[in-house]
């Protein structure tokens, strides 16, 4: 009886050693943010939507730009430099369009440039950064005075379940670290500070998303959210057939 049962023993006893060597629950926040970053910068690919929402006034002219349905969608090849972006403003002249980005090369098209994509090259060195790039920038805000990181109650993502963190970064840092064009009050279009809420898979800690709301008092409010998935897929990103490819821009205005 005890040798048919082994191999359904055997079983067992494996299952309960998995379940009981998986890594403790992480409480600290910044090293949740250090190893989800690490974690999210080793990913050959990603998928990535972001969506706007609320308003921005324009003091000088007392108009108000509406930011609902401005959405965009991209896959990014990370190893292989290549990627595809969507996007849509219908809140100006319902401009909507893609890029592709295949090493220093980009191919724009949009609903105001027609039918054709833009084609230009860019210099290595003012290429924008991968997002894996990016992401090893913010690690290095964790430490700096001022930055404040919380742990906040986990949270459902989709079918998974993600560690949530609320992370603080003082405005007048954000302005020391990227400037201010001149005439330009950012502290009173971000506030005092710059309030994130970053969601890292449970599993494999990766970011599933990023967001953030801002209210910029008379400016307006707004926000945004990043949302991260498909990472390590197959992305399929070529360059446009030579007959739908022009150098010229044909801007109608």
């Amino acid at each position: 009886m005890l040798r048919r049962l082994a191999p359904a023993l055997l079983v067992l006893a494996i299952a309960l050693a998995a379940c009981g060597s998986q890594a403790p629950a992480l409480t600290d926040p910044k090293e949740i943010i250090s190893q989800g970053l690490l974690a999210t910068g080793e990913a050959t690919s990603l998928h990535l939507d972001v969506a706007l929402s609320g308003t921005v006034n324009i003091p000088q002219t007392g108009g108000t730009i509406d930011l609902g349905g401005i959405t965009a969608s991209g896959d990014f090849d990370v190893a292989n430099k290549r990627s595809r972006l969507t996007f849509s403003v219908p809140t100006f002249m319902s401009l909507s369009g893609e890029a592709i980005l295949i090493g220093s090369d980009s191919y724009l098209k949009t609903s105001l440039t027609g039918a054709q994509y833009v084609k230009s090259t860019a210099d290595q060195t003012s290429l924008p950064l991968d997002p894996t790039e990016a992401f090893d920038q913010v690690e290095s805000f964790l430490e700096k005075e001022g930055v404040l990181s919380e742990k906040l109650d986990d949270v459902t993502c989709g079918d998974r379940s993600c560690y949530q963190v609320r992370l603080t970064i003082p405005s007048s840092l954000l302005l020391e670290s990227a400037g201010t064009p001149a005439g330009i009050d950012a502290g009173a279009f971000l506030g005092e500070s710059l309030v994130l809420d970053l969601q890292f898979d449970r599993e494999n800690l990766r970011v599933r998303q990023v967001s953030t709301d801002v209210d910029a008092g008379e400016v307006g409010s707004f926000g945004i959210v990043l949302t991260f998935s498909n990472y390590d897929a197959t992305v399929e990103v070529s360059p446009p057939p030579d007959d739908q490819v022009t150098d010229d821009a044909g801007l109608p205005f």
